[in-house]
């Protein structure tokens, strides 16, 4: 039997080599699509997973995350602080109408109170009771383990909540929309710049989860969404706030490193509400 040559051009050459590119593309573009749409699908649950751990919304995922994206988290912080300043910009605005100046800074301040849980003011708490245990760094250790509240923990919270109120009545206008904008962005950003370069002093607890991965690689990402969020702000009080916040940051981690040689999840909260409150009141007119 001879092979005519209608039987052996049945299927182009030309036709044979773009099925065949086509067939090539497409085994190149989905492994490429697949690995983007999981980097995506990566962030957003540790986006989830940040807000979740600094609110009280109820977003974060039903079954139990992986632990590097736990830690992961942790650089999302600042998205989330800016969301939450958004927030209270819109509160603030839509009150605006009802109450003056002085009752709505109240508000706002009870407002963000309630969204965070108030988990980083315990942390203030916390370390003030700590901090009255002197150089004795068992003890102090000890207090900050203790769910309970003293002295200077009820003191401490009495002037960083008046002092935040005080701050944010005192300004109005432009200006005051700025400073509830950025004060919990920069704060959160400066709950991941503290932890770089010290230990986490325990060895369980959500810190230790969130700090037990790349602390550069949460640093580079909250520095990157500290500047995506100040970016519409480039005027001279964001600089003044950017300023004030690293200068806070730099030495309440120098201080801790000296204390107690590191932190816990209780110092890196009250370090958040602390370069938050600066903050306010640097930008308070």
């Amino acid at each position: 039997m001879s092979d005519s040559p209608g039987e052996i051009d049945a299927h182009p050459p030309d036709c044979d080599i773009a099925a065949s590119a086509a067939t090539d593309e497409d085994s190149h573009a989905t492994p490429l699509g697949r690995s983007r749409a999981t980097d995506l699908a990566q962030w957003l649950l540790q986006i989830r997973l940040a807000a979740a751990f600094l609110t009280i919304l109820p977003v974060g995922p039903p079954d139990p995350a992986p632990s590097s994206d736990i830690a992961a988290s942790f650089g999302w912080f600042p998205l989330i602080g800016f969301g939450l300043g958004l927030t209270l910009c819109a509160i603030d605005w839509l009150l605006t109408p009802l109450f003056g100046h002085a009752l709505r800074a109240v508000l706002i301040v009870l407002v963000l109170t309630t969204l965070t849980g108030a988990l980083h003011l315990d942390g203030v708490a916390d370390t003030a009771d700590a901090f009255a245990a002197g150089r004795n760094r068992e003890r102090a250790l000890e207090i900050l383990r203790d769910s309970r509240i003293g002295s200077f923990g009820a003191i401490a919270l009495i002037f960083v909540i008046g002092l935040k109120a005080l701050a944010i009545a005192g300004s109005g206008g432009s200006g005051r929309y700025a400073m509830l904008y950025m004060a919990p962005g920069l704060g959160r950003w400066a709950m991941v710049a503290l932890t770089s370069g010290l230990d986490y002093l325990r060895a369980e607890g959500a810190g230790a989860a969130m700090l037990s991965r790349d602390r550069r690689r949460n640093l580079r990402l909250a520095t990157f969404s500290a500047v995506i969020g100040l970016a519409p702000l480039v005027l001279l009080h964001a600089l003044r706030a950017c300023l004030v916040a690293a200068v806070a940051t730099l030495a309440l981690r120098a201080f801790y490193r000296r204390w107690l040689g590191g932190v816990t999840g209780d110092l890196i909260g009250a370090a958040g509400e602390l370069v938050e409150t600066a903050v306010l009141i640097a930008l308070a007119s």
